[in-house]
């Protein structure tokens, strides 16, 4: 008796574990001090105002968004504290890949910052590798 319930039960795992790969799905790039980070899995909903790691996302320019923290070093998990940068003239809009450089440009008056926090969620983030 025990031997057909071991037996099914390693094949339900080999079955999870061959149908995770399948199942998860990658959400594009993120960038931490200048290293490309990929999001993985599906966004989930926080409550609004809850999220606690700093994310900039670009209103009108389309590139990936701009993380604080990476895993390990300051993160809670990739709960994103959402804020939208809106560069002041499109025409100098270009690829930004570090929270620091958003903020001289917030600094010089080019780039613009509104909190969402409406658009809070939990993601979390790998290295690009």
């Amino acid at each position: 008796m025990r031997r057909p319930l071991t037996l099914l039960a390693l094949l339900g795992l080999l079955t999870v574990a061959l149908a995770a790969p399948v199942a998860a799905k990658d959400f594009g790039t993120l960038y931490v001090d200048g290293e490309a980070y990929r999001t993985f899995g599906n966004p989930a909903r926080v409550d609004p105002g809850t999220g606690t790691d700093p994310i900039i996302a670009f209103t009108n320019f389309d590139q990936g968004g701009v993380a604080k923290f990476a895993p390990g070093d300051g993160s809670h998990g990739g709960r994103w504290a959402v804020t939208m940068a809106t560069w002041t003239d499109p025409e100098e809009a270009h690829l930004l890949r570090s929270h620091g450089e958003i903020m001289e440009y917030v600094a010089l008056g080019k780039i613009t910052l509104e909190r969402t926090p409406e658009a809070d969620f939990r993601c979390p983030i790998l290295p690009n590798g």
